[in-house]
């Protein structure tokens, strides 16, 4: 009986960009022994996906029962969408790749598969991968420092990005689902902190590259975005780190909004009042000394 390799697309507004990720999902290699599971979920876009229908309807009938389109008609944002599809997936490894983004190596799946087996030790959880831009060659990565993977093709770490990633399904059953009233932004960063609580490490390779193009279409107004990032990551902190982090992070964050919304205090203080009463329902556990220990020997960035 064949394992399951599992892609899931979300996507909003891009069914161009779509196509093309489907298209780059069906040329890659497939591995002995593995089947591939594609799920494309469109997030109750505005824009027309009749290309993308007609795209799948135009491949042969074996590789049609490998697609699962599915129309949503409510849009369940980027965690409510991540959750809709790793429950309609049956793969045992679930690679999220975004609908504006394409995989380099033809053989990611072995170089997934063999890493997984290569730091089974390592209790590794999730692997994230380099990205490009590839309009103006910029590299897009988690690690702000740079010098932690000088002359250095991977290393753990303690997040990674959502543009490409991969998984087990059975990660999910011990952290939970991502939190779906973050609708977008930080819902890796909650996953990360989760997943290093349960023992897990993080990835971060250059093995695989990820070139996402990030399509403005589909994306909020830059002032909601910056209030909802700000918000998310303050839920973040205070569900997972020692208070000490809480505090250092608001200031910070408070400056990094006011910063880039031109000191908008009106918004800035709207941003206040709903994240007080989004917090009233979050459910704090900070870190465990084990994963605090991780944090630190990845050098993971906790006061900012």
């Amino acid at each position: 009986m064949l394992n399951t390799f599992s892609f899931i697309v979300i996507s909003y507004n891009r069914a161009k960009d779509t196509i093309d990720a489907l298209k780059n999902i069906l040329w890659l290699d497939n591995v002995e022994g593995w089947k591939k599971e594609i799920i494309i979920l469109n997030n109750n876009s505005s824009e027309d996906y009749l290309p993308l229908e007609h795209y799948i309807a135009q491949c042969s009938i074996e590789i049609q029962k490998t697609i699962h389109y599915i129309h949503h008609n409510e849009n369940l944002g980027v965690s409510g969408g991540r959750n809709f599809c790793i429950k309609k997936a049956t793969g045992k490894y679930l690679f999220f790749l975004d609908d504006d983004a394409e995989i380099v190596q033809q053989n990611a799946i072995a170089i997934i598969l063999k890493k997984f087996e290569q730091y089974k030790s390592e209790n590794l959880g999730i692997i994230g991968f380099l990205g490009k831009n590839p309009y103006n060659n910029t590299y897009q990565s988690p690690i702000k420092n740079q010098a932690l993977i000088k002359d250095k093709n991977e290393i753990f770490y303690n997040l990674f990005y959502g543009y490409g990633h991969v998984f087990p399904k059975a990660l999910i059953e011990n952290t939970g689902y991502y939190q779906e009233d973050f609708f977008y932004g930080m819902e890796e960063n909650d996953l990360s902190y989760a997943s290093i609580k349960k023992g897990y490490a993080i990835l971060f390779s250059k093995d695989i590259l990820v070139l996402h193009k990030v399509n403005p279409n589909g994306r909020e107004p830059n002032i909601q975005t910056k209030s909802r990032l700000f918000q998310n990551r303050m839920i973040v902190v205070y569900k997972h780190l020692p208070f000490i982090y809480v505090l250092t992070q608001f200031i910070m964050w408070s400056f990094y909004f006011l910063y880039h919304s031109k000191i908008n205090i009106i918004a800035y203080f709207k941003a206040l009042i709903q994240l007080k009463q989004r917090i009233k329902l979050v459910q704090r556990k900070p870190m465990n000394q084990k994963g605090m220990a991780y944090l630190r020997k990845v050098q993971a960035r906790l006061w900012y």
